[in-house]
């Protein structure tokens, strides 16, 4: 398939996971999409609960979008957490269930069909606060389609507060395909309306008991989403937990709904931070964590092991990067970590600190106990860097990917062979400068190659529609 099919399309994609203050695995996958959709000639468009065009009715189109523009580039540098503020914000709370009653009773009214706005983005603009590294990818976005709370309406759907699926009534001859990176419980209103393909990443708030997405609101979302558009999953493993879950029977050696993420890694920061000798002042070999610090990361498993192992002793560093919440599990951590000067914890770092990071590690140490995919082994993998994960099926269809590849995986219950593993691990001279040359160059071929799964699975969609 020629690459400059994507020229001139128009591609929406929801915006969900890019609105939260955490910019976690969904958010990457968005990020990467929007990068190479752009790449290759698309018009990317973003859909977006942001509404401000009420408080700006008196303006003109264009001043009204340039301010619009602005003024979403504020909140996306941000973000928000709309669970926590929701039960910790009484004020908020009481806003949000007014403007939602609201929200519905026009919805009612409208039979159902989400009234939206589109704000393009002039080709002079240019944004008053200047672009960080989590909002670098609004360079590619060539507009906005603002839905006033259309990811609360299509959770209460999820929740069986509506009794109709919201409806999606983009015409074809505005936007040529809509990407929902994320299960959501709405639908497109008819053959005249753009298609809706809908981007599955796991099952894990089902399979596991304590998440806080409960679990029958996202079997609803599943199976809202596989009622009414088509889905693509990020791994043949996801695909056959999901339709296990939802009684869905599929050939299982039919790769056409499988579409590999990007790495979140990008050419641009790496080649930012080879310039950068040090972050964090960390000046010794280390070995990273990269992942949400959450309880199904099991970075308890991870400490153990460095700490058993000899690696202290060979002054190594264990660097885990990833936000520490205000929670009972990251006080955990934070307890588990407190006598140890060869730990840091991190914290929150900006894409080009996370960069900088994977460049200089000797090794990504990940201990899941259950992923959809897997970013930040497919990031290892994207520069050849060691990487030592748990035998898992996803961490497994990453390393498949390239028969050259330095992934080992052990069980999770093997802790023995976890600490061998790390007792024969070389130091990364993070000052030789060629060895980190060659990381980005593998990574140039890497990211070339899982392109074309990427184009091809998009492509059909489009050719389709």
């Amino acid at each position: 398939m020629l690459k400059d099919f994507l020229r001139g399309k128009r591609i929406a994609i929801t915006a969900f996971d890019l609105e939260n203050q955490e910019h976690r695995g969904i958010a990457s996958f968005i990020k990467s999409t929007i990068k190479i959709l752009s790449k290759y000639g698309a018009e990317v468009y973003l859909i977006t609960s942001f509404d401000y065009h009420e408080k700006l009715k008196h303006k003109n189109d264009q001043a009204l979008e340039n301010i619009f523009v602005n003024e979403i580039n504020n909140f996306l540098s941000v973000g928000r957490e709309y669970r926590q503020l929701f039960y910790s914000n009484t004020k908020y709370k009481f806003k949000l269930l007014l403007a939602l009653s609201f929200n519905l009773f026009k919805l009612f009214k409208d039979n159902f069909l989400l009234k939206y706005k589109f704000y393009k983005v002039n080709k002079d603009f240019k944004y008053k606060n200047n672009l960080n590294d989590r909002t670098i990818y609004l360079l590619n976005i060539k507009g906005f389609i603002s839905i006033k709370n259309i990811f609360h309406l299509c959770r209460l759907r999820s929740m069986r507060f509506m009794f109709k699926d919201p409806i999606l009534n983009i015409n074809k001859k505005e936007i040529d395909l809509i990407i929902s990176s994320s299960p959501l419980s709405l639908k497109k209103k008819g053959s005249k309306s753009a298609n809706v393909i809908q981007i599955i990443h796991d099952a894990i708030p089902i399979q596991m008991s304590n998440h806080p997405e409960r679990s029958w609101i996202f079997f609803n979302r599943l199976k809202d989403a596989h009622k009414n558009s088509e889905c693509l999953y990020v791994s043949k493993e996801s695909r056959k937990i999901v339709k296990n879950i939802l009684k869905i029977k599929y050939p299982k050696n039919n790769r056409n709904e499988i579409i590999y993420p990007m790495p979140s890694l990008k050419i641009e920061l790496l080649e930012k931070a080879f310039k950068i000798p040090s972050i964090r002042s960390i000046e010794k070999s280390f070995i990273l964590f990269n992942s949400s610090i959450v309880s199904t990361k099991k970075v308890e498993n991870a400490i153990n092991y460095f700490s058993k192992s000899n690696l202290p002793r060979r002054d190594f560093l264990l660097c885990i990067a990833g936000k520490m919440h205000k929670s009972e599990y990251c006080n955990y951590i934070k307890d588990l970590c407190k006598n140890h000067n060869n730990i840091l914890l991190l914290d929150y770092v900006s894409e080009t600190e996370k960069a900088w990071l994977f460049l200089n590690s000797s090794l990504l140490i990940s201990t899941s106990s259950i992923e959809g995919f897997g970013i930040p082994i497919l990031d290892a993998l994207s520069l050849n860097l060691s990487s030592l994960g748990t035998l898992i099926p996803s961490y497994q269809e990453i390393k498949n990917l390239t028969k050259k590849n330095k992934i080992t995986l052990v069980k999770q219950n093997e802790p023995s062979k976890w600490v061998d593993k790390l007792n024969s691990l070389s130091k990364f001279d993070i000052k030789n400068k060629n060895y980190k040359r060659q990381r980005i160059n593998n990574f140039k071929i890497f990211e070339n190659n899982l392109e074309k799964n990427f184009l091809l699975k998009i492509g059909e969609h489009i050719s389709n529609n």
